[in-house]
């Protein structure tokens, strides 16, 4: 997945940046910016589908390479 995939979008970019900032609880997320919660969760599996994001219980958490990405996206 690149950085391209996640700025085209401005639900996924709102996401991705919150799990970029440390928020790991993707209806904190939705509900701050306004999203339908299946909208965020659709996004949130797609970044796990593409490898930035995985999903510990119920916490969501960059991958390494999401991490990258984080960089790349706030440069």
């Amino acid at each position: 997945m690149d950085e391209g995939f996640i700025l085209s979008n401005k639900f996924r970019r709102v996401i991705f940046d919150g799990f970029a900032s440390g928020e790991t609880n993707i209806d904190r997320i939705a509900k701050k910016h306004r999203i339908i919660r299946n909208v965020a969760r659709r996004v949130a599996d797609d970044f796990i589908n593409g490898g930035i994001v995985e999903k510990k219980g119920n916490r969501y958490v960059l991958t390494e390479e999401g991490e990258k990405l984080a960089v790349k996206i706030t440069e």
